[in-house]
C-alpha cells in the first residue's frame, strides 16, 4: 500500500495522526483507550503510517507533496445555535485541521485546514459542510503567505 495523502484513510487513521498531532508522544495504551481498538490494531495502524511516509517523524508531521508547502484555506463556518462546540469536536477529527477560533461577527468558527492539493481541499470541505450543526460554509483559498511564522 503507498497511500502518499490523507484521502486514503480511513476515521480511525484520521483519530490517530489527529491525536499525534496534539500530542506525538501520546502512549499506545492512550491511544488505544481514546479511539476503542485494541494496542495491537493502533501500534499496527501507526507502523502503517510510517512505512507509507504519512506520517514522517514525531511531532507527527504529515507528509505534503509539493515541495512541503500545502494547499491552504479558511473555512468561515455559520452554525447552528448552540453547537459551536459540537462542531468544534467534529473539526478536531480531522488531522488536516491546523487552527480553529470561535469568533464574533458574521461567522461563528474560522479554521485553517491544509492539504497536499487544491482537489484535497475540496473533497475536505464537503466533508466538513455535511457536520451536524454548521449552516453554511465559505471557502477562502490561500493564495500566496508573503510572512510565515
Amino acid at each position: 500500500m503507498s497511500t502518499t495523502n490523507l484521502q486514503g484513510l480511513d476515521k480511525l487513521d484520521r483519530k490517530i495522526l489527529s491525536s499525534l498531532l496534539s500530542n506525538g508522544r501520546e502512549s499506545i495504551a492512550n491511544l488505544s483507550r481514546n479511539i476503542g481498538l485494541s494496542r495491537t490494531a493502533v501500534a499496527e495502524r501507526i507502523s502503517r503510517l510510517e512505512k507509507t511516509g504519512i506520517i514522517k517523524g514525531y511531532t507527527a508531521q504529515i507528509r505534503v507533496e509539493k515541495d512541503d508547502r500545502p494547499a491552504s484555506s479558511y473555512l468561515l463556518i455559520s452554525c447552528e445555535k448552540g453547537k459551536k462546540n459540537n462542531v468544534t469536536e467534529a473539526l478536531k477529527e480531522l488531522p488536516e485541521v491546523r487552527v480553529t477560533s470561535i469568533v464574533g461577527g458574521a461567522y461563528d468558527i474560522i479554521v485553517l485546514i491544509e492539504a497536499p492539493d487544491l482537489q484535497s481541499i475540496h473533497t475536505l470541505c464537503n466533508e466538513i459542510e455535511s457536520f451536524n450543526g454548521i449552516e453554511s460554509l465559505n471557502n477562502t483559498v490561500v493564495l500566496h503567505e508573503p510572512i510565515r511564522r
